[in-house]
């Protein structure tokens, strides 16, 4: 089955800066949660970042010409509008830019605007818009094109519960027939994002850039506790250790153990650092950083 994304060793740069490094997974089915920092992803697919290293594949294909072919509709978190704009006006000139003709590009609008149920916004000045009708603005303009696959960044953040209901609502409509990737910093834990999240195939979990969970929002629902942990050297032993231990071990920004490496580790939830620290002193691994994740 061919993945509905992948990443392969992938490192994504910004502004000359690695944002993601060496991180590789695939995930399949119609719909795929992210959750934690995948900005660089979505970047990426706005052209706003570089895929320097590795391979990065949406429905296999390349990500950025996915993006450019139109195959992908992207809904980006943050979409600069023009504030004296109305809405109609906006996605009409987008539609326009596409190619679309004229009546084309004005029967796509109004096709496009009812279909997630915001035809209300089509006159209103952007300026006036909410938070939350901004968020419907940026959807409408990803199913302009009519793509396979819906890419909506964080599309909940920094909204209300109102908010968040609309936003959540519009999101199931315009997923409906198509392929759906929506991210999320924070794991949803009730409401509307909550079944957003767990009507996905597949949830892949990133923290302190490195996959930490993968599978059904339902599966990843155990109890416990995550640490970032640093070491200088002994880095590899360190890690055998903890596994022997029964602790779960990733690596964090890298696709290498070296004699120093930065881990995730995962600690049962009665359980504490105690375990962490007897496992460094075991093999004599000096810990620089200890930090407690979300």
């Amino acid at each position: 089955m061919t993945a509905l994304l992948e990443l392969e060793n992938a490192r994504i740069d910004r502004d000359g800066v690695p944002a993601l490094e060496g991180l590789s997974f695939a995930a399949t089915g119609a719909r795929v949660g992210l959750v934690g920092d995948f900005g660089a992803l979505f970047a990426l697919l706005a052209g706003r970042a570089t895929l320097v290293s590795g391979r990065a594949s949406v429905l296999g294909l390349d990500a950025v010409s996915a993006a450019l072919s139109g195959a992908v509709g992207l809904a980006a978190r943050e979409l600069r509008l023009p504030e004296s704009w109305d809405v109609d006006r906006y996605l009409i000139e987008a539609a326009r830019l596409g190619g679309a003709g004229a009546r084309a590009a004005r029967d796509a609008v109004r096709a496009v605007l009812a279909s997630l149920d915001l035809g209300h916004l089509g006159g209103r000045r952007i300026g006036t818009l909410t938070m939350a009708e901004r968020r419907g603005v940026a959807l409408a303009l990803a199913m302009l094109d009519d793509p396979k696959l819906l890419a909506v960044e964080d599309p909940v953040s920094d909204l209300d519960e109102r908010g968040t209901l609309q936003v959540c609502a519009s999101v199931e409509r315009a997923a409906a027939g198509r392929t759906l990737v929506v991210s999320t910093r924070v794991a949803p834990r009730a409401g509307p994002e909550h079944a957003l999240f767990a009507a996905a195939d597949e949830v892949v979990v990133l923290e302190a850039g490195a996959l930490v969970a993968q599978g059904p929002l339902s599966t990843l629902s155990a109890p416990g506790l995550r640490y970032l942990v640093a070491v200088t050297r002994h880095a590899r032993a360190l890690s055998e250790q903890l596994e022997a231990a029964g602790l779960s071990v990733a690596l964090a920004r890298s696709s290498e153990l070296g004699e120093g490496a930065r881990f995730v580790v995962g600690v049962p939830e009665a359980g504490s650092t105690a375990a962490i620290l007897d496992a460094a002193l075991a093999v004599q691994a000096p810990i620089v950083e200890l930090v407690p994740l979300t």
